[in-house]
């Protein structure tokens, strides 16, 4: 069996070439995105590897990969709207995920996101590059005395509720299908409306689809409190982006911090130079003094990255092996 990796990393690499030496499979990579200009690579491959911020919708790819008899695909990450069901089923193509990794990763960055803001540090930064070290406006608020909204309580939301309340914050919670059992944990209320009125700190975890898509629109904004806080680790089309940066700039909710962010391929892991096209909302919300704005790292551990590699290799060793695997995807 060959296996041809996409997107890979400097800290990557030794994970995937010890898993081949230990498995007895031929690897090859590169730092490439797989599209129509680089999915040729893979010729000769079993099955592909791939991470990414760019989607792999089109067509094309789908084609040139069963015109080469690869019928096996893996995508390092969760979330799966990244892959064409359509273009999977017509192709015969198996894919798969990799369901849960390191929920603690993206949890302990929506706590570092967090915590930067409630204790002003975008601003301080800001003044910073000034030399003003004053303190007016810089005044922080302690998690303790604050109710964190958790909105979505699977792998990663139930952690980062646990995370939450082991700083002593009051937490609820909501979700289509809340969990049994985890009381002492958090509470839920009935409604997203609910939670975004109560909450102090609104923090999602719930994976994108077409039906919840701007999830958190203008109206959900307005219901928040105008000192509240958005956390977004989730995915960025959760997020009404444009009516963010009204409720921003109107003093409507106090800051928020964006992990993720719709059209977030669009400079995600590019320099500015190699930006051919500049995301229509990054220039102004970096410009407020109330934001902050990572590139889509929550995952980016360590322990989360070597997981990542092993699971998706694992998961294509599996197909290629016994034809099915725990991760499959259902298309």
């Amino acid at each position: 069996m060959k296996i041809f990796i996409y997107g890979i990393g400097k800290k990557e690499q030794p994970v995937a070439e010890q898993w081949a030496n230990e498995h007895g499979i031929d690897i090859a990579f590169t730092d490439q995105e797989l599209n129509t200009q680089t999915v040729h690579l893979a010729k000769g491959a079993d099955g592909i590897s791939f991470q990414q911020m760019t989607a792999v919708h089109d067509e094309e790819i789908y084609q040139v990969m069963a015109e080469n008899n690869i019928h096996l695909l893996s995508t390092r990450s969760a979330g799966i709207d990244g892959l064409s069901m359509n273009y999977l089923k017509k192709y015969h193509i198996n894919a798969c995920n990799v369901p849960v990794y390191s929920p603690r990763a993206i949890a302990e960055h929506a706590l570092t996101l967090t915590m930067m803001l409630l204790r002003q540090i975008p601003r301080l930064l800001q003044r910073e590059q000034q030399q003003d070290f004053t303190l007016d406006g810089l005044i922080g608020r302690e998690i303790h005395e604050l109710t964190v909204g958790v909105i979505g309580t699977g792998h990663i939301g139930l952690v980062t509720a646990e995370l939450f309340k082991a700083l002593g914050a009051t937490v609820i919670a909501y979700d289509k299908y809340p969990k049994k059992d985890i009381e002492s944990i958090l509470t839920y209320r009935a409604s997203l409306e609910d939670v975004a009125q109560e909450a102090d700190i609104l923090t999602l975890h719930t994976p994108y689809f077409p039906e919840n898509h701007h999830l958190i629109n203008e109206a959900i904004l307005k219901k928040m409190k105008p000192d509240a806080l958005l956390i977004n680790t989730a995915r960025g089309p959760l997020v009404d982006t444009q009516a963010l940066i009204q409720a921003l700039k109107t003093g409507e909710i106090a800051g928020a911090g964006l992990d993720t962010l719709e059209d977030e391929m669009l400079f995600v892991n590019k320099t500015r130079a190699e930006q051919k096209e500049l995301n229509p909302y990054i220039e102004e919300l970096l410009a407020l003094d109330t934001v902050v704005v990572s590139p889509h790292i929550a995952f980016y551990t360590l322990q989360a990255s070597k997981i990542l590699m092993e699971s998706s290799l694992n998961s294509l060793y599996t197909l290629y092996t016994t034809g099915t695997s725990e991760a499959l995807i259902q298309v």
